[in-house]
């Protein structure tokens, strides 16, 4: 007998068993679809609360991250008000049985993988672009007594649809400003940057955010992390006179209890200048990054 459940389709090809799809990236099974189910689907998910069923059972399997929510909103034509409508719904009745807070602890198999829907379907919840969804998220980030994972996916779920003022604006908030914990926001950045290929001024802000963040940074072994990950995508910042200048600054103090920091944490950053005459420069003001207008092409630094 057939079951009425939409979309069951997919858990055979996400069985793990199938030779067929292990291995297989997470948007490649969705594209084994055959166009019948495709359109069926598109009919089902025009109603919030079958979506709501369907999106719990894959993120019960997966965490289904990355840009995989807005390419699955376009698959299956889903508008923001029915995806909203879902995840809200999805994030009310996880968080009913897990709580907010870092405290709360789940001791049960089944509660640790609604903590898990529960942070997946506020990441999600980027593939909606109104500005409720935008406050809510907003509000999940500002939260000192909620989970770091809930804040870094809220950040990260407002970051995929900000535009360039917005990231601007919203990186300046949490990570110079510091009016949350910066690493689970710096890393969430990050993975934006990375995911953002087609937006050139949504990347430069975001390099832009982060140097200046990284400036103001006082723990060793965060800054060797950052710096590392600001080098290797940024080749202005890899050679310029700023970074030089935090390297040496930071590399006199004692290594911190930070994982992988050593005293030969920066030694890779300071050999990278050991034979470099020419070196950029890049801009660690923030009153210079808040009056940019990053809609605008960049103004080089001076030499």
């Amino acid at each position: 007998m057939k079951r009425v459940f939409a979309g069951m389709a997919v858990f055979a090809l996400m069985a793990t068993d199938s030779s067929a799809t292990r291995g297989m990236g997470v948007w490649e099974r969705f594209e084994r679809f055959p166009e019948e189910e495709v359109e069926r689907l598109r009919e089902e998910f025009k109603d919030a609360g079958k979506l709501e069923r369907y999106i719990k059972e894959l993120l019960w399997r997966d965490n289904f991250m990355g840009d995989v929510p807005p390419r699955f909103k376009r698959k299956f034509n889903v508008s923001d008000e029915v995806m909203r409508a879902a995840l809200m719904s999805l994030i009310r009745d996880c968080s009913a049985k897990v709580g907010w807070q870092d405290d709360e602890t789940p001791k049960t198999g089944e509660l640790l993988w609604t903590r898990a829907v529960l942070g997946a379907a506020i990441l999600w919840l980027g593939a909606c672009t109104d500005a409720e969804t935008k406050q809510f998220l907003m509000g999940i980030a500002a939260d000192g007594t909620q989970r770091k994972w809930y804040r870094s996916n809220a950040v990260k779920a407002y970051l995929y649809h900000a535009d360039a003022q917005e990231t601007r604006d919203t990186l300046a908030r949490f990570l110079i400003k510091r009016e949350a914990e910066i690493y689970v926001h710096f890393l969430a950045a990050i993975r934006v940057y990375d995911e953002s290929e087609d937006d050139p001024q949504k990347r430069e802000v975001i390099i832009a955010s982060l140097i200046v963040a990284l400036a103001q940074e006082e723990n060793r072994g965060f800054f060797a992390m950052m710096d590392k990950n600001l080098a290797e995508r940024n080749k202005e910042y890899a050679t310029s006179h700023q970074r030089l200048a935090m390297v040496q600054r930071m590399s006199k103090l004692p290594p911190t209890n930070w994982y992988g920091d050593s005293e030969k944490a920066l030694d890779p950053a300071l050999k990278s200048f050991r034979f470099r005459f020419f070196k950029t420069n890049v801009s660690t003001n923030l009153t210079e990054l808040m009056s940019r207008d990053f809609t605008q092409p960049p103004v080089k630094p001076k030499p």
